[in-house]
């Protein structure tokens, strides 16, 4: 942690040097003093910004909470679906709630392997609304213990969370004509 702050600080000076009154260098530092300050802090970002296009004017002081203000509560993030036969096809729903204090946006789900296949709520959830993702699970040509996860990505603290699928499949043990 120490030498990610210590990178970005000296990152931070090079910046600085080179920089030379270009805006969009200026605005990358100050990005790369946000981050450090947001490392230093936990997820709150303290700093002091100088106007360098009024040196005149007195610093500032600015506290920003940087941390995600979505936040998934899910009823459960993992499904054991028991023991099926081969071919058999599994659907479950994962629901959540939006505990944070703005938006939830599902940007994307992806699973595994091509046998579950993910389907989300493409509306932002309001705080306190609820969401689902609904997984089709399908388990031809497949045997013996099963775990497909899917990754869920959306505009909360960890951007990704993951959900898992359990089960066992048999494989049907008659010939088949």
């Amino acid at each position: 942690m120490k030498t990610k702050i210590s990178l970005f600080s000296a990152l931070a000076a090079v910046l600085m040097l080179s920089a030379c009154g270009n805006a969009e260098m200026e605005k990358r530092m100050a990005n790369l003093e946000r981050r450090v300050n947001q490392l230093e802090n936990g997820g709150i970002a303290r700093s002091t910004v100088t106007p360098t296009s009024n040196p005149t004017q007195t610093a500032q002081s600015i506290e920003t909470n940087l941390t995600a203000d979505a936040k998934f509560q899910w009823d459960n993030t993992v499904h054991n679906f028991g023991n099926i036969n081969q071919g058999e096809v599994v659907n479950y729903t994962f629901k959540f709630t939006n505990v944070g204090t703005e938006n939830l946006q599902i940007q994307s789900t992806s699973a595994s392997c091509g046998c579950t296949v993910p389907q989300h709520t493409k509306e932002p959830v309001p705080p306190g609304g609820t969401g689902e993702i609904v997984v089709r699970y399908d388990s031809k040509g497949k045997s013996g213990q099963q775990s497909p996860v899917i990754t869920v990505v959306a505009n909360t603290a960890p951007k990704q969370t993951r959900l898992s699928l359990r089960g066992f499949v048999q494989v049907n043990s008659e010939p088949r004509p």
